[in-house]
Formats: structure tokens, sequence, C-alpha cells
């Protein structure tokens, strides 16, 4: 059992057991626990449900050496990394069972290994927490621009005003699948908030101190940190995703950024193939790069930009009292959005 009711004021480091490998050797998630001026509201924050996405660890971590326990008014818990053996094998799953923890919820108590730690990570974090953030990143080679993915499933929506506290300049609503963790927490009543930032594979500092602002706005916004969160006044609320395929394969140059407005027909980037040619991937849509690949290499198929229409787009409003920020795609995008 995690260890919660700790000195107001203080930072404790535990960790707990929750399954046992082929030698005997212990599979333990590591916590850390930072007591504020009260017990409640409490915070969970977690990284590395997938072991290579490295940013949300490091946001967790300087989080815990920056934060002052007294400035703070509730409870925070982290988990900087779920995922231990895949962390260890630095791949997105455990190289030995190969499965998705973040479909597993809410696990199972005799089940896999995989199983077990979602078990464990979900009755030990998940229900003790008020509300959460679950830091992601794009898989290797896939980076993206941050921003908070709202998942919906059957009669399941997550409610907005959540994603929409970590100031982002997007919010991504799509269908999502059974057993991932904001899904199965929502319907227990337990607001998670899934938050992309980067790729997995690699420590960025842009993107980790992205996640930190995120994290800080959040905290600002539900009132445990004193301060006005920064956010736009309006935000975009985006369902259109578009995944580009490469036609041919050779070298993929990439003419865009994450976060960039483009209309139809605008070049996306060119894919050149070993025999010189050229072969140039165009916008199919009025949309906005939400992801871009990085690895240059590609064979026909090969996924190289991630992006998101502008059709049915909605505008959603800061309700509270806010430090006001630009929101630099809505300035570029509004003539998309009916």
């Amino acid at each position: 059992m995690i260890k919660l009711d700790i000195e107001e004021g203080k930072k404790y480091r535990g960790k707990i057991k929750v399954a046992e490998l082929e030698d005997g050797s212990k599979v333990e998630i590591p916590y850390f626990v930072m007591r504020g001026r009260r017990k409640k509201p409490v915070l969970l924050l977690n990284a590395a449900l997938h072991g290579d996405e490295l940013n949300g660890v490091e946001v967790i971590m300087r989080l815990f050496e920056e934060l002052d326990p007294m400035q703070v008014d509730g409870t925070i818990v982290a988990v900087p990394v779920v995922n231990v053996l895949a962390f260890r094998s630095r791949d997105r799953f455990d190289v030995i069972e190969k499965r998705d923890l973040n479909r597993k919820f809410p696990g199972k108590k005799d089940g896999n290994v995989t199983e077990k730690i979602a078990y464990h990570f979900f009755n030990e974090f998940v229900k003790k927490a008020d509300f959460g953030i679950d830091l992601h990143a794009g898989m290797k080679g896939h980076l993206l621009l941050p921003h908070g993915r709202a998942r919906t499933l059957g009669d399941y929506a997550p409610k907005l005003e959540y994603y929409q506290a970590l100031g982002t300049d997007i919010i991504f609503y799509h269908e999502g699948e059974k057993g991932m963790l904001n899904i199965t927490a929502g319907k227990h009543g337990i607001p998670i908030v899934c938050f992309e930032i980067g790729e997995a594979d690699r420590l960025d500092d842009f993107y980790i101190n992205e996640g930190m602002k995120g994290v800080k706005n959040f905290m600002k916004y539900f009132g445990m940190l004193s301060g006005l969160p920064e956010m736009p006044a309006r935000q975009i609320l985006l369902q259109g995703y578009i995944e580009m395929r490469a036609s041919v394969g050779g070298m993929f140059y990439s003419k865009v950024r994450v976060g960039d407005v483009v209309k139809k027909g605008d070049v996306i980037g060119y894919i050149r193939k070993i025999n010189g040619k050229k072969v140039y991937v165009k916008a199919g849509k009025n949309s906005t790069v939400m992801g871009i690949r990085t690895l240059s290499a590609v064979r026909e198929g090969d996924p190289i930009a991630w992006m998101l229409s502008f059709e049915n787009a909605e505008i959603l409003e800061i309700k509270k009292k806010v430090k006001i920020r630009r929101n630099r795609i809505l300035e570029k995008a509004e003539r998309f959005i009916k």
C-alpha cells in the first residue's frame, strides 16, 4: 500500500511490489509523494505507461526538485515510470510479454505481469486521486505537438475543462479503445488527462518545459498553486485525424513543423527516391500539423505526418480568470473554422 499520509511540507519516495519475475526478482513501481499545506485535492502525475516515452519522466523529476511543498495546496502523488519492465527494455512494451499496458486497465490481480502492473497502479494510485495528468509522447520518430488528447468510448465522454486546464493551443478529441487509462479512470469518476509532449526515446528540453508549463497551469487552474494559469482565451477542439503515408520509398524531407497551419494543396515535404526523383507530399485538407516523422528513411506505406483538419472544429472559451497568451494556431486557422 502506498504511503500518502505524510507530514505537511514533506516529500516521500517509496515503491510498491506488483509482481515477480522468472529469477525471483521483484517488479516494483517507484513513486513520490509531496504533501502541501492541505491533504486535498490529490493530484496524480504519471509517465512511461509506454517505457520509451521519456519526456514525462523528466517532467516529474524536475517538478519534484523545483516545487516547495509549502507552496502547494493539496497532495501530489507521482509515478515517474509506471511500465518499469518496458522502461528497462528501452521500448514501448516489455520485450517478453509485448502487451500494451495502456489497453489493460483496470488490470487483473491474478493476471500476467502487464495486467498486474495495471491492476496495482490503478488501485493503489488512480483510485486515490481526485484528478491526474498522464504524460505521454509520440512513438519513436513521431514528434508530437504538445496537446491534450481527450478520448471517448461508447457513451463515455470526458469533461473538457480538465484538458483546457493544460493551456495548450489545441485539444485532440477522438474515439479511444477499451482498457485505456483515461477512459477507465473517467468511467470511475476520476478525470485523468492524457498530455502528449514530443517523441519517444529522447529527452528534449523544449517539450519537457512545455510539459512542466502544462502541469503548473493545471495546478493553478484548480487552485493547487497560486497565480493565474497562462493559456489562450480560446482553444481549438479538433477531431479530423489524418495519417499521411509515403507513396514511395526513399528519404523524407519535411517542409513543415509541428503546429504549422497548412491549407489544402500546401507542400508538407517530399520524398527523394534513390534514383534522385522527388515525390512531393501535399496536404489534403486545411489542417494543422499535429505530428511529423523525424526518421528520414521511409518505405512505401510508412507514416510521415499526422494532421488534424479544421473540419468540425470547435472553439472553446476559457471561463476562469487566466493570464492570456496568444494562440498562434488559432490566429492562422480561424479563417478555416466555420
